[in-house]
């Protein structure tokens, strides 16, 4: 029997161990990787890595366990609690209606999504299960200090090559995500340096290398200029400054103590009483320096070329997306991943004077508010009992029942705050998915430090001893195992498939349609989805086009070819409205293809297209894109009235909406009905005369009624209330032209190419012309088709 003991020991201490490091290189395998390249899919990336290694540490730990013939358990309350949000999302996965399979993977295992719920769940229990020894968190906590250090220095120099070479690199890349997730780390990381300098004695090596790394993190803080981050090191560092001010507090020997009653209790001990408070207030006097001043940041950033617009829509229209989702779906919410169908559908019409107007927003606030959202009341429930029990027995433990080992009573602290600090971005921000891989695994790790509470202590079930209950646990683990390996299978499918789609999508915009097909047909062939079928379906509209314009092609081949196109097209917009019904583009796409046959006046085409269009208007109904696509349909199809009340629905939604009140200009025209459209056009301006969107369409009437000089004044009058209005300005160009005047022409057309580079390229020829004396626009300048964009300045959009 010895013998048989000594053999196998080492092979089980082995698994134990690869089950640690398997732990260890997941987390930092996905927070550095990186490919540069446009067809691989760099978030989804990151999150497979998370998913694969949850399974491969799964596996070596059922493994380990089956070979030692035990499980070994810490208090078991806070890891049940870590799987709460994941039964409540497979809950509304079931049971909501959606898609399971949409709700399961999503586009590419979204974090609001059920399987990555189930990802950060497992992350979370092999955190507490395989960490149980205190070389264990020194290892996991060395590995993270190094991960801290690699990631600041790789950031600094990509700040610094940015300023040298910013064609090569963007000074604002990370290699973690965006800027605000690369600020949540650096906070993360500081956080850590002012809580390891405080309770650990280290080495002068390891102390100097900390606070330099920890030095130039506050920098590339600064540089990111993230408030929210700010606010927590400011909560952090003032807790370790009054802790640290608590503990200096004399239990004699003080001579302003001398004949005075001291209420004294018994003390709450967190390290040494001659820690310098230096750190903690510094770091509290730079927080709330930055949260003042916050406009130093921000020229620092602009200045750096590191300025990122974080758009998202506020706690108001969050919450009004998700008061009509509850109302409607109290129980299991409207399902994973579909905060975004929710948005659309109830979405405030007001937001169509932002520049967000056309942005398809697919979460809320923060990521746990869109949690809310999507898997309703059982998700509320989910997210607020897992938080409460968290925060309930961290503090029992922390206060009450701590660790009497030092070094564990600092990883219980360092973990608890860390949790504290990554879930409260959760709330208030849309972190990625290291981020939240982290928030679960800092929790399993506080799970795994509360064996060590003064009344914790761990259990565990020996196989041989009780085999009624070790043969269900080994049937279960045994399944669990079989189970992991299947998982595993159809991950590698997933990714595959996804990472063809993001080929076929760089193809596609490349022009490379051929290529682009046969990335979307691999990706079909490891896991259909909506959006490699909308990608074939825009192929196939693409080859409608070239075929309509070619000149070349036989009359004949050109009928075969059409018809084979359309019809490819047709049945791939079908089968991604069957996946995905509630996503209105499936159907603008459908709609698209039915309108290419109504001017061959194909039988059923016009209906089969309305219907399409009708659908997405439904899902959408605030856009006002849908009724203008509706009205070049009904264009299409001879009936200009009914084109005309499209474009007044347009423009009804989005005042501001310049292609649709230019088209209904032209229908106007083309009807005969310019002096009564003008006279509605004046008495508009009349009641608004600083409108521009009104004074633009009165300077096309003019301008269609050959009243030139009109024209010039209203058209003026719009640029002078919007200088921005860089169609008003091309209008104003064109008229000016036509009267001769190629001074003022040049003027406006030169304002526009001032506007952005984009303008610049997109009138280069224009502007050439109108220098050179020549006028570049059509007599007709109601055909004229400006190529420009109003420039405008970002701001929240607050709904």
């Amino acid at each position: 029997m010895p013998p048989y003991q000594s053999t196998t020991a080492p092979r089980r201490r082995s698994l134990e161990t690869f089950s640690i490091w398997a732990l260890l290189i997941t987390i930092i395998v996905a927070l550095f990787i990186f490919i540069p390249s446009a067809s691989i899919p760099f978030a989804t990336t990151k999150t497979f890595v998370l998913a694969a290694g949850a399974l491969i540490t799964l596996a070596l730990y059922i493994l380990a366990r089956l070979s030692r013939g035990n499980v070994i358990l810490p208090p078991f309350m806070l890891v049940g609690a870590l799987w709460l949000p994941a039964v409540a999302y497979g809950a509304s996965a079931a049971f909501s209606g959606t898609s399971f399979t949409n709700a399961l993977w999503g586009q590419g295992l979204e974090p609001d999504t059920f399987g990555f719920m189930l990802v950060v769940a497992v992350l979370g229990t092999m955190a507490a299960l395989v960490l149980r020894r205190s070389e264990n968190y020194r290892t996991f906590l060395r590995a993270g200090a190094w991960a801290f250090i690699v990631l600041v220095v790789v950031e600094t120099l990509v700040v610094i090559a940015g300023q040298i070479v910013p064609n090569t690199i963007s000074p604002a890349f990370s290699i973690v995500g965006s800027v605000s997730d690369l600020a949540t780390l650096l906070g993360l990381g500081v956080m850590g340096v002012l809580i390891s300098l405080r309770e650990l004695e280290l080495g002068q090596r390891a102390r100097r290398a900390l606070i330099v790394a920890g030095v130039v993190a506050v920098v590339l803080l600064a540089i990111a200029n993230n408030s929210l981050i700010w606010i927590l090191l400011a909560l952090v560092s003032l807790g370790l400054f009054v802790e640290s001010v608590m503990q200096r507090g004399g239990r004699g020997g003080d001579a302003d103590l001398d004949d005075i009653a001291v209420v004294d209790e018994e003390p709450i001990a967190f390290g040494d009483s001659n820690r310098s408070l230096v750190l903690p207030l510094a770091m509290l006097a730079i927080s709330i320096f930055f949260l003042i001043g916050g406009t130093l940041g921000g020229a620092l950033a602009n200045s750096l070329k590191v300025n990122e617009i974080n758009v998202r829509p506020s706690w108001q229209s969050t919450f009004a997306v998700g008061n009509k989702v509850i109302s409607s779906a109290p129980v299991f919410g409207s399902g994973p991943g579909t905060f975004g169908t929710q948005w659309l559908k109830y979405r405030d019409a007001s937001l169509n004077s932002t520049v967000f107007w056309n942005i398809d927003f697919s979460s809320g606030i923060g990521f746990i508010p869109t949690s809310f959202v999507t898997t309703g009341l059982v998700g509320i429930l989910a997210w607020v009992a897992m938080l409460a029990l968290f925060i309930v027995f961290g503090l029992r433990m922390l206060i009450l029942r701590a660790p009497q080992d030092a070094f564990v009573r600092y990883v219980a602290m360092l973990s608890f705050l860390a949790t504290l600090y990554l879930f409260t971005i959760a709330i208030f921000d849309l972190p990625n998915g290291i981020v939240l891989a982290l928030a679960f695994v800092f929790a399993g790790l506080f799970a795994s430090t509360m064996r060590f509470g003064a009344v914790g202590g761990q259990w565990g079930v020996i196989f041989s001893r009780s085999p009624r209950l070790g043969f269900v646990i080994v049937f279960c683990l045994t399944i669990l195992l079989l189970g992991s390996v299947v998982a595993a299978y159809t991950l590698v499918g997933r990714y595959i498939a996804t990472s063809q789609l993001a080929a076929a999508n760089t193809a596609y915009s490349a022009g490379d349609y051929v290529g682009a097909e046969s990335a979307v047909q691999s990706s079909i062939s490891f896991a259909p989805s909506a959006t490699a079928y909308q990608i074939e379906s825009g192929i196939a509209m693409t080859r409608l086009g070239q075929i309509a314009a070619s000149s070349t092609m036989p009359a004949a081949a050109a009928q075969q070819a059409f018809q084979a196109a359309l019809s490819t097209g047709i049945n791939a917009a079908l089968t991604a409205t069957n996946l995905a019904p509630n996503d209105y583009q499936n159907w603008l796409a459908l709609g698209n293809l039915y309108a290419q046959a109504v001017p061959l006046n194909v039988s059923g085409a016009y209906d089969s297209a309305k219907t399409a269009y009708d659908k997405a208007k439904e899902l959408n109904p605030t856009n006002p894109q849908i009724p203008y696509i509706v009205a070049q349909l009904d264009i299409a199809n001879k009936n200009i009235k009914a084109a005309m009340d499209d474009l007044k629905a347009a423009i009804a939604l989005k005042q501001d909406y310049t292609a649709a009140i230019f088209l209904l200009s032209q229908l106007e025209v083309q009807d005969g009905n310019v002096k009564d459209a003008l006279a509605s056009a004046l008495a508009a301006a009349y009641f608004q005369p600083n409108d521009p969107n009104i004074l633009f369409q009165v300077g096309i009437l003019y301008a269609a009624s050959n009243d030139l000089p009109n024209a010039v004044a209203a058209l003026g009058a719009a640029v002078t209330a919007n200088p921005q209005f860089a169609n008003a300005r091309y209008f104003l160009s064109a008229v000016y032209a036509k009267q001769g005047d190629f001074k003022n022409a040049t003027l406006e057309m030169q304002a526009i190419s001032d506007m952005s580079a984009d303008n610049a390229k997109a009138v280069e020829t224009q502007l050439a012309a109108l220098q050179a004396g020549k006028n570049p626009f059509p007599a007709n300048l109601l055909t004229v088709t400006p190529a420009v964009t109003s420039a405008a300045t970002p701001a929240p959009a607050k709904q």
